[in-house]
Order: C-alpha cells, then structure tokens, then sequence
C-alpha cells in the first residue's frame, strides 16, 4: 500500500491573492510529526504543496489556514488531494514541468530540489518520500532529454517577456526595467536582451547583484533607493523579488505617474507575495499584470510540446510503477524471494559460461546454488528478524535488487 498523501493549491484551483498567502516552512512541518511520519512542503510562484505519510489531511489544512488567516472552509473547498500512487504521480508531473503555468517550466525542479534539501536539513522527510522524490528528479530527468518539450525552454520570466512584446510592437525602443537579480529577474532580462532591448535597467536590494547582471547583459545597475525615480522613467517594468511585503504601493505610484505626466507604463508582476499592491493596476495609464494574467498568453511552443506530452506522460507512468514495484518489495517475503531469485540467476550464468558438457555445468549450477543459499542464510534470517521497512530497503539496496539501487536518499 503506497501511504504517500499530498494537497496542493495551485494556479489551477486558486488565485494568486490566496496563494501568496500561505507559505508552508520546514519548521512548521517538524512539529507535527511523530515516530514513523514524514512531510515535505514546497512553495513556488504557482503553487503550495505539501507531501505527507502518517499525518492527517485537517492537520494540515489547519496549519495552512494559521500561516495564511484564510478560514479552513475555504482552503478545503480549493485544495486538490491526491493520495497512492495518483500523488507520486502528480509530483512527478510537477517536477517534470507538465503541470506548470507554462508546459515545460525547466525552473520548477530546481525549486523542488531546494526544498528537498530543506526538509533533509530539517530531518522531515524519511524512506517513503525520499524515494518517491527521487523518482520525480528521474522522472525530469527523462522528461528533459528523451522528448522535445525539453528543446524549447520556457519560463513564467519568459513569458513576461512575450506578454510586453505583444503590448508594444517594436520592444527595442523601449526602456525597461527588471527590478529583481535573482533566477526569474536573470530569465526576465536575458530574455529582454535576447529580444534587442538597448536600455536596460537592473535594479535590486543587493546593489552588487544588480551591476553583476548588468555587466553580463550590457544593461545598467541601479541601487534599491532609486526605485521611484526608476519608475518614473520606465515604458516596461517586470518584477519579482522575494519581499514578503509589495515594494511599490499605490502611493508610490500615483506619486510616480504624476512625475510621467500621465505617459502609459506597463508593470508585470511574476512575484509571490505580489510586489505591487493590485490598487496600482487603477491608476489611470498605469497598465498592472500579475502572474495569473499570463495564463492568456500563447505559447509559440505549445503545439510542438503537446505532440510529446503523450511520450512524457508514458515515461512518468513508467516511474510511477517502478516506485510501486519498489514499495511492493518492501515486504519480508518478497525480498528474500528477490535474493534467491538474484542467487540462482548468478549460479546459472556462472555454470553456462563454464566450458563444460551439459551434465557438468547442471552439477556446478547446483553446487553454486547450495554455497549461495548458504551465504545468504544470514541477511535473510536478519531480515526475518527485523523486518523494518528500513532494513528492508538496504538490504535490496545492498543487493542491488532494484533497477534504481544507486539512488541515494541525500539532497
């Protein structure tokens, strides 16, 4: 029985005024647990999951609606649940990118992966996610260089991107801003640089990161203190820091439109929390998009993604039925099947490589098979002993008894 559980709130079910209010952290998930239980969180710009054996759906939902002060009515009315091997395939679809904002988001397992190396940190996670985490980094893995959705990578930055190339004609002239340094303002500005954008402007908190990302694009660096004069002068501004609060309120920007004597500006917001309060977006000539407004823009790859989604879809079914192989393995009795079957398949290779007549090799077989069944009386008296899932597990690891043996359970 595969006892993995997760809930997610995602683009899918909720919007982002209730998204980036909760925010799941690994010290929150460690005083719940007990003996015997396990849970990993992980927090993007699309969405908030947790992963859980041995705890209870409402004690999360409850821990949910402490961290975000939305009522558990609500937050149970827009959660998805999925539970078995239907929840090891959904963190499989979303490490892969197939269930992002944009198919094929290639930044999504990097986040998984920080967060894994979060809950190893804090001890939260144990032999059930921890496999079953591995299994979703394979699945990626795959999903990346065995179909074409791979070929043509795309991002929530990315898109930013198109979505003010679409507003304005020729993106070239224009002058833009990317206030953030950090992995979606690097994707935002390489991608503006890519499209021929001449005056870039690169603002953030840490001044150095800023003139580090502006040497390398040719843009220029401006400190965090200058935000509202920068704002004043920008055609095209695209943000995403990681501030728990917005850093450009209404205030601020109906101050900032006055100084642009009412020339449009278009403000697109890919940060969770939001960095612009959604008032801003009233202001007259003052054009606000936060990330779930870029659900209406066309994926120029779509098409060609769709056609290998078939092929990526197979290659996470794949993944799926080796974890539940795995976990049907971690029984007493179908590990010391595994061994002798490993055994005898050893003595029956070794004896027909053997130059010998047909009488002599059967003798050897059977010869080996007895010092075989000898040698492996010990681990299996042990595993009949103690048969914890745990020591089951380094016992087919030992033996190598599974096709993923050299997966290691460390972030």
């Amino acid at each position: 029985m595969n006892p993995i559980a997760c809930l997610s709130i995602n683009h899918r079910v909720a919007e982002v005024a209730l998204r980036e209010r909760i925010d799941i952290t690994c010290a929150d998930l460690n005083a719940l647990l007990a003996q015997g239980s396990e849970a990993y969180a992980v927090t993007t710009c699309n969405r908030v999951e947790v992963y859980w054996v041995g705890l209870r759906e409402h004690v999360l939902i409850e821990l949910m609606a402490r961290r975000s002060g939305v009522d558990t009515e609500t937050l149970s009315r827009v959660v998805q649940r999925f539970s078995g091997p239907e929840a090891v395939r959904h963190l499989c679809l979303v490490a892969s990118g197939l269930d992002s904002l944009v198919l094929g988001e290639p930044q999504i397992l990097g986040q998984i992966k920080e967060a894994y190396r979060d809950a190893v940190a804090c001890g939260t996670t144990g032999l059930y996610l921890n496999k079953a985490l591995h299994r979703a980094f394979r699945a990626a893995k795959r999903v990346r260089s065995e179909t074409d959705i791979g070929r043509y990578p795309v991002s929530v930055a990315s898109e930013a991107v198109e979505l003010a190339g679409h507003i304005f004609d020729d993106i070239k002239k224009s002058r833009v801003l990317v206030i953030g340094a950090g992995d979606m303002g690097t994707i935002a500005a390489k991608r503006l640089k890519d499209k021929g954008v001449s005056e870039l402007i690169i603002l953030n908190r840490t001044y150095t990161n800023a003139c580090a990302l502006a040497c390398e694009l040719g843009g220029t660096p401006r400190d965090f203190a200058d935000l509202k004069d920068e704002l004043a002068l920008a055609q095209i501004v695209i943000t995403s820091t990681g501030s728990r609060e917005p850093i450009i309120t209404r205030e601020m920007m109906g101050e900032v439109m006055k100084l642009r004597k009412g020339s449009p500006v278009i403000i697109i917001d890919i940060a969770v929390p939001r960095d612009v309060q959604p008032e801003v977006g009233k202001l007259y000539n003052c054009y606000l998009y936060d990330i779930d407004a870029l659900k209406a823009i066309v994926d120029k790859h779509f098409a060609t993604r769709q056609l290998s989604l078939t092929q990526a879809q197979q290659i996470i079914d794949h993944e799926v039925r080796a974890f539940e192989g795995w976990l049907e393995g971690l029984t007493v009795q179908a590990s010391i099947k595994d061994l002798y079957a490993l055994m005898e398949g050893y003595a029956r290779d070794q004896a027909r490589a053997m130059a010998a007549s047909e009488q002599e090799r059967a003798r050897l077989e059977q010869m080996l098979i007895s010092a075989l069944k000898r040698f492996l009386h010990r681990p299996v008296s042990f595993l009949r002993e103690h048969p914890s899932p745990e020591h089951i597990d380094y016992t087919r690891r030992f033996f190598q008894l599974d096709e993923d043996y050299t997966d290691r359970h460390k972030g």
